[in-house]
């Protein structure tokens, strides 16, 4: 039970803690998301000394990645259905795509400023997949 404490105690003092940056760790990790993956990348290039906001930086960046690789697979799906389909069918498969993309980017979204509110709480929430990529390939 203490191990479980002092990992919560870690994780709260380096989201309090200064960075390299300047502001807290907790901030920086929240900036990390703002323009996933982009703000990632300089967060993530920039910030050497504060693990919590380089955590964040490198989810950030493989949060933004998979969501670009999501849109552009499903247009490429769009595309070619398109070109194989007849016109009546391919109207309806750009209705479902349009559909489905829309329920796509809500959920992302929600995702995002889940991910930008834990981090501004100074939580170190990993996410399922992506968290576990961006902490054995980023960190």
């Amino acid at each position: 039970m203490s191990t479980q404490n002092e990992a919560v105690t870690a994780t709260e003092s380096a989201a309090k803690a200064a960075t390299s940056l300047g502001p807290d760790g907790n901030v920086v990790g929240a900036l990390s998301y703002v323009l996933a993956p982009l703000s990632g990348i300089l967060v993530y290039l920039l910030e050497d000394q504060n693990e919590f906001a380089r955590f964040h930086a490198a989810q950030s960046i493989v949060f933004g990645i998979a969501s670009i690789a999501i849109f552009f697979t499903l247009s490429v799906i769009t595309f070619m259905m398109n070109l194989i389909l007849p016109d009546i069918l391919s109207v309806l498969v750009s209705l479902f795509t349009f559909l489905s993309s829309i329920g796509i980017w809500f959920a992302l979204f929600l995702v995002w400023v889940y991910l930008l509110v834990m981090a501004v709480k100074g939580s170190r929430t990993k996410l399922p997949v992506l968290g576990s990529i961006a902490e054995s390939y980023l960190l």
